[in-house]
């Protein structure tokens, strides 16, 4: 009995090829977006599950509050928590800390700058993170001050085939012997590194102050929680223990902090702090994504569901002829779920072909090896088999009720005379209503996007970035190199095409690197300020402007004696944060840092966007600091042979410093770099925006098809009693139209929402205005009407003789 259920199912496939091309499309192609999405979500789910103690593993992030100031949140911490809690809870097991560090690595004649890549790190990383081993082990890592482990990619870059074990490599004046390689780190990990050095040596090399300062921070620190620990109930204690060791300092400085305790499954998409990690991800791109995936798949299935209630009035007489022979309900009901069955059988067979040839393509299009974005979980594969059964069972009741429950006698008489046609119409468009409605909302959704990235891409950032080369130094410089230093930057001035070299100690597009606590004299609050260090022509040759007093002009440097005062300019917000109405109210007022530094004010810089539009102005402290201590060598150019220009840098700077390897980056591609993401998930929803348009056309391609089959004679009487190709055209298309302004009125205020929902997250963004909602209806509108008028058309001119001869 099955097998007849399928071999009848299979001829009527058959039969109907036409509709059973446009299902079987429809369904296979929003099964492989729907595919390709999940996997990318199960991808940037999966952050961190492969350690083996991903439950018990926590970071510990931190709050600082000004008094009538804003809270500011950092993903690190100060060394000395690490140390205190392990004492402080013995619900703690093991505590670990990174400490980022960057530089010029060396084995042998070989130089590479590792950019953020090395990091100090406890010991007892191993025990806490599931790192796995190519060669050495965890026992044997980290055993003396200057060992070193690195990653399997690292090892080939410095070392080639040969075994790295034993070998020497060379940073920051030291040597560190290689004690163990590991396999390469999986992409799927928010801790990225090349080289992990012992923490211990970290803590010798500045004196104790890694293991004992409250106030230094930028150490990331993790803890391993022993089985069974509460982590509420600890993170009850955070506040006992912060006031335990820092009371008297939260006290003289006018800040409270308080520290978090973080699951770490919750850090790569769930995370918003200051200074995170490079692995972070975004949870509302996922989120919007998601959503995205679950309109697509639900797009095909009411395609599904329409075509095959429509094509059930033309099976009409097939099922009285049934009914009149014997057949059952249960047993038409069986019959039609079979079809059902067949067609997504077929449907999700070529969804996972057209997934498999396109997975190469996406995956470079988000930026990832098509390899992470695969998995072979029986678990994943189960769920996701699950949910196709339980759309075929969802897609199919519906029609195969329908069908089952014609009455015999009016259903030979005559197809036109089934009961509840005018039902069964009203459902399949309120299913239309619904899918276009979805399709309005991504087409809005995509246009406000799109309309945000030409925004913060076109929008004026109160700073000139075009047209300029940065030069990064990679090494530390001592006093001995000042004049060497002073010397290259002239060399760089005198290249032809170079306007103008400045420095700093850090560049627009990226968080500034440190801050510090600043107060007035005659206040006892600390203000946590941005502190970037400047040379005088910085300013003017940034095009920035001094609101009110001066400008840098061979002002002393800032040094680490707290005895010498040091001037410096604060921007726009920074003013704002001290209390001054007005820039000029700031000039001449003195702050004391928390470093025990003593600074005058002697101008205010306007606001410029440092970061991108996602973030507000933070309050900047500007200080003069020596060419030696500052990294970025800024060239403003002014000539059109680019090429010769990073030649002739290239050669002046290798003479100058063959011990730091060029690295260089165009300013303006830098700053651009904090898009990406955006500009990604921009990327991403227009095209599958685009595919569920086509989903929704194809299913809308089928009913006008059934539709206009169905009004043949209709069409040719009209035809003979005087009406011409236009008025038939458009008694065809009215009713569609009808439907996408229905569905407009749905969708319009639904993508309001959400995109408002997702403006939120920038501090500066675009008005929504009503022309981002009908202009998706329109297109929509006109999508349709190409849909359906070309068969309308050829109906219309149809001879009415063909259509009227059986009559």
């Amino acid at each position: 009995m099955i097998k007849n259920y399928f071999k009848t199912a299979w001829r009527n496939l058959l039969k109907n090829k036409t509709f059973s091309f446009i299902n079987i499309s429809g369904l296979s192609i929003g099964i492989a977006a729907f595919l390709l999405i999940v996997h990318y979500l199960r991808f940037e789910y999966s952050f961190d599950t492969f350690n083996a103690n991903k439950d018990r593993i926590y970071r510990v992030p931190m709050m600082i509050s000004e008094t009538n100031g804003k809270p500011q949140a950092f993903a690190f911490t100060f060394p000395s928590v690490a140390p205190a809690m392990k004492k402080d809870f013995p619900e703690i097991e093991e505590v670990v800390r990174f400490r980022k560090r960057w530089g010029v690595m060396q084995h042998e004649d070989q130089k590479i700058f590792e950019e953020g890549m090395i990091y100090y790190v406890d010991p007892a990383v191993f025990k806490v993170f599931s790192f796995p081993f190519e060669k050495g082990d965890a026992a044997s890592a980290f055993t003396e001050l200057n060992d070193a482990v690195i990653t399997h990619s690292t090892a080939q870059k410095y070392f080639g085939n040969e075994n790295p074990v034993g070998k020497l490599l060379h940073y920051d004046h030291e040597d560190y012997k290689v004690t163990a390689v590991l396999k390469e780190i999986p992409a799927n990990s928010h801790l990225q590194f090349h080289v992990l050095l012992n923490y211990n040596k970290y803590i010798q090399i500045t004196g104790g102050r890694a293991n004992d300062s409250w106030t230094w921070s930028d150490f990331y620190t993790y803890l391993l929680l022993k089985p069974g620990t509460d982590a509420a109930a600890l993170q009850k204690k955070m506040p006992a223990f912060a006031e335990r060791y820092m009371a008297d300092l939260m006290k003289t400085s006018g800040y409270n902090v308080s520290f978090n305790i973080q699951p770490l499954k919750d850090i790569h998409t769930k995370s918003d702090y200051d200074y995170e990690m490079a692995g972070s991800g975004n949870l509302s791109y996922l989120k919007y994504l998601g959503i995205a995936a679950l309109f697509i798949l639900l797009i095909a299935l009411i395609n599904y569901v329409n075509l095959s209630t429509a094509h059930s009035l033309e099976r009409s007489k097939e099922v009285g002829v049934r009914k009149v022979v014997g057949a059952s309900k249960q047993q038409l009901v069986r019959q039609f779920l079979a079809e059902t069955f067949l067609v997504n059988m077929i449907a999700i067979v070529l969804g996972i072909v057209f997934f498999k040839l396109s997975l190469p393509f996406f995956a470079r299009l988000i930026s990832q090896d098509a390899a992470a974005l695969q998995t072979t979980s029986w678990a994943f594969w189960l769920g996701i088999t699950a949910l196709f059964i339980i759309s075929t069972l969802v897609a199919g009741f519906y029609p195969a009720f329908v069908l089952s429950s014609f009455r015999p006698v009016q259903t030979l008489k005559s197809a036109a005379g089934v009961a509840n046609v005018k039902d069964k119409a009203f459902f399949r468009k309120t299913l239309v209503i619904l899918q276009y409605s979805i399709a309005i909302i991504l087409i809005g959704s995509a246009i406000g996007f799109y309309k945000q990235l030409k925004f913060m891409s076109s929008r004026d950032l109160g700073i000139n970035i075009d047209q300029t080369l940065v030069l990064k130094q990679t090494v530390d410089l001592d006093s001995s190199k000042i004049a060497l230093v002073e010397k290259t930057i002239n060399d760089l001035q005198q290249i032809p095409g170079v306007e103008y070299v400045t420095t700093s100690t850090d560049v627009p597009g990226g968080e500034v690197g440190s801050t510090e606590g600043f107060r007035l004299l005659s206040s006892n609050d600390d203000k946590r300020c941005r502190t970037f260090g400047i040379d005088e022509l910085f300013i003017p040759h940034f095009g920035l402007s001094i609101l009110a007093g001066r400008n840098f002009d061979k002002d002393v440097p800032f040094t680490n004696d707290s005895t010498k005062p040091v001037n410096v300019i604060v921007n726009e917000t920074a003013a704002r944060v001290f209390g001054f109405a007005k820039p000029s109210e700031a000039v001449n007022q003195v702050l004391k840092a928390s470093n025990g530094a003593t600074c005058k004010i002697v101008g205010v810089m306007n606001d410029y966007h440092q970061q991108s539009f996602r973030y507000n102005y933070d309050p900047v402290i500007y200080y003069p600091n020596r060419h030696i201590n500052m990294g970025n060598f800024s060239l403003k150019l002014k000539t059109s042979n680019i090429e010769q220009v990073i030649e002739r840098a290239k050669q002046t700077w290798s003479a100058a410093f063959p011990q730091s390897p060029l690295q260089y980056f165009f300013l303006d591609e830098f700053f651009n770099r904090q898009y990406k993401d955006d500009q990604l998930f921009s990327t991403v929803l227009w095209w599958f925006t685009v595919l569920a348009i086509i989903i929704a056309n194809l299913g809308l391609l089928g009913l006008s098809l059934y539709s206009i089959a169905k009004r043949t004679k209709e069409i040719g009487i009209r035809k003979v009693l005087g009406a011409n190709i236009a008025q038939i055209t458009a008694l065809v298309t009215r009713d569609y139209i009808k439907l996408m302004l229905y569905a407009g009125l749905i969708a319009i205020p639904v993508a309001y929402l959400l995109l408002q929902n997702w403006l939120k997250d920038y501090a500066f963004h675009i008005s929504i205005g009503l022309w981002f909602f009908f202009l998706p209806l329109l297109l929509i509108m006109f999508v349709a009407f190409v849909t359906v008028v070309y068969q309308a058309i050829k109906a219309a001119s149809a001879n009415p003789v063909k259509s009227l001869r059986t009559e």
